[in-house]
């Protein structure tokens, strides 16, 4: 099956999950058009009830490759698989609507099938925006990226639901497999689906996008639930231990300790301004839910 992945008419679909992101999702929309690459971009609304649904239904009118789809069953997850599965590329691109994919995306998703046999999905190298750390964080990356550590199709053990692709025929093999508990992190759920029935993931440095750094707008006490929802996938798929366990609790800890910084963050002026401390804290709507 993956030879014919590896025909020039390669076709790439993209799925986007959404709730409630009419601030976010025509940005997303617009940057996905520009990538002439792209073939078909599958908007998954599940369940909004801002203006989401009007804005998407307006660019598939406007657009022939995007496609409305509306999932019922709350949950990222369900919305995901509703995409993946409504899908007509052998190439499935999966972002998050807060996600600018960068110009070339698409090219570099279609250049990595085309000549990687050894792997059977891949992640992008992924930016931030809307975040007071966002240029400490390119200039990390890029400095990451000018010391070689990116010049080859590296191996990694997840992908990312904010920046990835999965080719159809692995979808497909493990579609029984991947759970559909809303409590966990479904793209390392997905990960560990596919490390399982033997298959690997790549990583390219010009597959890039930026996504909002808003998560650290999250109190504390609240990331902390987001964060169960890793140590739920790992004790589901029997991996957890102690030094797994030690790396979630210093994300935690490591967003505790920044998120005055985000709390104080204008992202509109990019500035800090210190009477934001007082105002409420509102973090963006979680991806998991109990």
């Amino acid at each position: 099956m993956q030879d014919i992945e590896h025909l020039s008419t390669n076709r790439l679909s993209v799925v986007v999950p959404v709730f409630n992101e009419e601030n976010a999702v025509s940005g997303c929309i617009e940057r996905l058009l520009t990538e002439s690459e792209i073939d078909e971009i599958l908007i998954v609304d599940n369940n909004s009830t801002d203006g989401t649904a009007s804005i998407i239904q307006e660019f598939a009118e406007k657009y022939d490759k995007v496609r409305y789809v509306f999932e019922a069953r709350q949950g990222v997850v369900h919305a995901r698989n509703a995409g993946f599965d409504a899908s007509t590329g052998n190439i499935i691109g999966r972002i998050d609507a807060d996600t600018r994919v960068q110009p070339g995306w698409a090219d570099a998703v279609k250049g990595f099938f085309q000549r990687s046999t050894a792997h059977s999905a891949v992640a992008g190298l992924t930016y931030l925006f809307e975040s007071p750390f966002a240029r400490i964080h390119r200039y990390a990356l890029d400095r990451q990226v000018k010391q070689g550590k990116f010049d080859c199709e590296r191996q990694v053990l997840a992908v990312a639901g904010a920046n990835m692709a999965i080719r159809k025929s692995a979808w497909l093999s493990v579609r029984e497999q991947v759970s559909d508990r809303p409590d966990i992190h479904e793209d390392i759920d997905l990960s560990l689906c596919l490390r399982e029935e033997g298959m690997t993931i790549g990583q390219i440095a010009d597959m890039r996008a930026e996504t909002s750094g808003r998560r650290g707008e999250t109190p504390p006490l609240e990331y902390l639930k987001y964060n169960q929802a890793s140590e739920s996938v790992l004790h589901l798929h029997n991996i957890m231990n102690w030094r797994l366990k030690l790396t979630i609790w210093g994300d935690s800890m490591l967003h505790a300790l920044v998120w005055p910084v985000y709390r104080i963050y204008n992202f509109e002026q990019e500035r800090l301004e210190f009477r934001r401390l007082f105002g409420m804290s509102k973090g963006r709507i979680m991806p998991v839910h109990q």
